[in-house]
């Protein structure tokens, strides 16, 4: 097997583990049902990855980098504002999780990734999502866009945890208008006003 066909034989897998993950949760994702689903040996699968919770691991890497492009790279290229920027990342940030539920979850909601097991570099690719935020509340706090009395580390990690919950809430249906503590009727305002009043809480 040639480099190239290696190279797509792992990625393969990956998204073969993303649909069955997405499909029957982490529980269905097992190496004999991501073989069956690309017709290929278990010794195929083994020569790439030596057990489930490596593909986790390479899927945590994957999704990291998708959402860096999809909630941060989009946000930035669409305005040269930094606030404006924090804001599309806000909504992008839900919109993500909302899109991709089983990844999210991966990424956020199970164990914590075993840090220490990580070269610099990896660590560096798991954070960077959060790294770029953290520019950006400095640069507009060097435009006097944002209070001047925010630490923007703070800041950024402030804002994940506020779009990390409201996401949590949304993908196990608490917010809902039948649900008995947090009926919202319309969703779509509800999250609107959420992701204006984080952003607000950062101005001058």
């Amino acid at each position: 097997m040639s480099r190239n066909q290696r190279a797509g034989l792992r990625n393969a897998i990956i998204q073969a583990s993303l649909q069955l993950g997405s499909e029957l949760g982490e529980e269905g994702l097992t190496m004999r049902g991501i073989a069956s689903r690309l017709g290929v040996s278990a010794t195929a699968l083994y020569q790439h990855f030596d057990s489930k919770a490596a593909i986790l691991r390479e899927i945590r890497f994957w999704g990291t980098q998708r959402l860096h492009e999809e909630v941060i790279e989009t946000a930035i290229a669409s305005s040269e504002d930094p606030v404006e920027c924090l804001r599309g990342i806000a909504e992008n940030y839900i919109l993500f999780a909302r899109s991709n539920p089983w990844l999210y979850s991966v990424l956020v909601e199970h164990d914590e990734p075993e840090w220490e097991s990580m070269s610099k570099e990896e660590v560096d690719r798991m954070l960077v999502s959060l790294a770029a935020t953290h520019k950006l509340f400095t640069r507009g706090l060097e435009l006097g866009k944002i209070k001047s009395d925010i630490d923007p580390q703070m800041a950024a990690i402030r804002m994940w945890a506020a779009l990390h919950g409201l996401s949590s809430m949304l993908l196990s249906g608490r917010i809902d208008e039948n649900h008995p503590a947090f009926p919202v009727s319309d969703q779509q305002a509800f999250l609107k006003n959420f992701t204006d009043s984080v952003i607000r809480s950062f101005l001058p």
